[in-house]
């Protein structure tokens, strides 16, 4: 990166990952935007704005790095925005998009944990309008919007294995809970076999997969 690169992390969250980039890049002018950024006016040496991604804009070339992680895909707006954040990079810049695909868990071999996903996914479609398979088209969505040098990477979320990945499935599990009971889409047995499941020592498979693609602005003639 060059001197003092600015860098927008659009949709901050809980400010982790522009934590990152304030270690990783400690001259690098990072803005991090949210619609509640209370999570993050403890970061130092970083902009924070209020900035909801659906509705509010940049300025044209305002950023050398454009980095969206675990966003786009809980946004129905995700196309346009993942357009105007083409715009916002200076010529050269790089788009960074990190986002979960759950197609793993729908082609499991475990008919439980394939109903549990399945209901999870239709959970967030219905309540937010999340498209939790948009992730694995994000390399062709670049190139199709004139990005050059895409490439991505794939990572593995496992379940049943004690993992990160399935520490935060279990939880989001249980947060969702009351939901997937309340629309019927799951029952209270099935929530609690899936426990069960979870728990048995003979079992793991794949939950997950996060999708980091990236794409660089072509230099203007």
């Amino acid at each position: 990166l060059p001197c003092t690169p600015p860098i927008l992390d659009p949709g901050a969250g809980a400010g982790s990952f522009t934590g990152w980039l304030t270690q990783r890049y400690p001259d690098a002018a990072v803005t991090a935007t949210d619609i509640d950024t209370r999570f993050l006016t403890d970061i130092p040496g970083i902009k924070v704005l209020t900035h909801n991604a659906v509705t509010d804009d940049f300025p044209v070339a305002s950023f050398d790095v454009v980095h969206a992680r675990a966003l786009l895909c809980h946004l129905p707006q995700r196309e346009d925005i993942l357009t105007r954040a083409i715009t916002w990079l200076r010529p050269g810049g790089w788009l960074v998009i990190e986002d979960v695909s759950l197609q793993p868990s729908l082609k499991t071999s475990h008919p439980l944990f394939r109903k549990v996903a399945q209901a999870g996914i239709t959970l967030l479609t219905k309540s937010i309008g999340s498209d939790m398979l948009w992730a694995d088209t994000l390399p062709a969505r670049l190139r199709d919007r004139g990005l050059t040098n895409v490439e991505h990477r794939l990572f593995e979320g496992r379940i049943g294995d004690n993992s990160p990945a399935d520490t935060f499935w279990a939880s989001t599990t249980l947060q969702a809970g009351p939901a997937l009971l309340k629309l019927g889409l799951l029952t209270q047995d099935d929530l609690e076999a899936m426990t069960h499941l979870r728990a048995d020592p003979t079992f793991t498979d794949t939950a997950l997969t996060f999708v980091s693609a990236w794409g660089q602005a072509p230099e203007r003639e």
